[in-house]
């Protein structure tokens, strides 16, 4: 099975997003700050991550510019959510940032899943 890193400052959709994952096998990673998610990503390489546009004071793209820096192998596989865009996703319209998908919550955790699928590959 996978492994993934979900990085969002709001507790409960990690939890719930583990649960989700962690039930069909896969090994989940949270992480609630861009520090914490380099802590994750220095002790596991995950198949796919999940990052928040907007983690509390701190930006995913942050985060992101990090990840091509440091560990360049790993921007493929980031899926970007967020709470803040404004459109339509509802009808499967992804919006798309930095070249990489971006899902708005409220999202479809088998949305997450497929994204998943694909960044493992």
């Amino acid at each position: 099975m996978s492994t993934l890193l979900y990085v969002d400052d709001e507790v409960l959709i990690g939890k719930a997003v583990a649960r989700w994952f962690a039930r069909r096998g896969h090994t989940v990673h949270l992480a609630t700050s861009i520090a914490a998610a380099q802590e994750a990503i220095a002790h596991d390489t995950p198949d796919a991550l999940f990052i928040d546009v907007w983690l509390g004071t701190e930006s995913g793209f942050e985060l992101m510019s990090w990840i091509e820096d440091s560990h360049p192998a790993l921007a493929d596989r980031v899926t970007f959510v967020t709470g803040e865009l404004a459109g339509e996703t509802s009808n499967g319209r992804v919006w798309r940032t930095l070249g990489r998908p971006v899902l708005q919550k409220p999202f479809d955790l088998s949305e997450l899943e497929r994204y998943l699928a694909e960044a493992s590959g």
